[in-house]
């Protein structure tokens, strides 16, 4: 259930009827103690400032054209944001800058592992010399930080063999301390994430350099099927975003 985009139901005889969406906002969550940790969690004090990782080329793998004027708008968008762009994106850099910020934002590939999970990993700047795979992220231990925003492809990928034990990068940033976390399912259009995770960050925006993450799930819900984007139709566009937590 927990790779089944059932937030994406709809009747297939005709457009008018309700779906999932008109009825319920959905957030997922690998286990009951996983939902457990993350509303503990959430009910603590956070701390501020925002992370925006964004690698538009990397090592073996497509360009992505939206990624780095996504990064630059968010970093304009809120105050103090930190902005870690193609080669600046590094591992050790990435891992450093997780520690001073309570929001995380990543623009970039991802690589899931289907015969080892743990290997899956982000694809930064230096990921074929040096990794950062689901292993460090889960051993990370962050208590002051709030959402993980990854728009990457495959973040919720998992190995058939360890389909009950959700092992991948979402529930890696779930492990490490991010209370709410956003990943995808499949391949996410470049263009296409680009104006959902804008639309979702200026809906969260509260001006201050903060986010008001309790929403999350409602503003990812409500910008993936904005009429005025023609997304509703082609759920294979959009549906791939799931948001995960209380």
């Amino acid at each position: 259930m927990g790779t089944l985009p059932a937030h994406a139901a709809a009747p297939a005889d005709t457009d008018a009827a309700p779906g999932a969406l008109d009825r319920v906002v959905s957030s997922y969550t690998p286990t009951l103690r996983a939902l457990h940790h993350a509303r503990r969690r959430a009910a603590r004090a956070a701390g501020g400032g925002t992370l925006v990782v964004s690698v538009a080329e990397a090592a073996g793998q497509a360009a992505l054209p939206g990624a780095r004027s996504e990064a630059e708008h968010l970093a304009r968008l809120l105050p103090g944001a930190e902005l870690l762009a193609d080669a600046a994106a590094t591992r050790s850099a990435v891992l450093s800058a997780l520690h001073r910020h309570a929001y995380a934002r990543f623009a970039c590939h991802a690589l899931g592992d289907l015969e080892r999970a743990s290997g899956s990993r982000l694809v930064l700047h230096d990921h074929t010399e040096r990794p950062l795979t689901v292993r460090e992220l889960a051993r990370l231990r962050l208590p002051s930080v709030r959402l993980a925003y990854l728009s990457s492809c495959d973040t919720l990928l998992t190995s058939p063999e360890l389909a009950d034990e959700a092992v991948h990068i979402v529930s890696a940033f779930q492990m490490a301390g991010f209370p709410h976390a956003v990943g995808s399912l499949w391949h996410v259009d470049d263009m296409i994430g680009r104006e959902v995770v804008l639309g979702v960050y200026d809906a969260l925006d509260r001006g201050d350099g903060t986010l008001d993450v309790a929403r999350t799930a409602e503003a990812t819900a409500r910008r993936r099927t904005d009429p005025a984007r023609h997304l509703s139709q082609t759920p294979s566009r959009w549906a791939c975003q799931v948001p995960a937590g209380p």
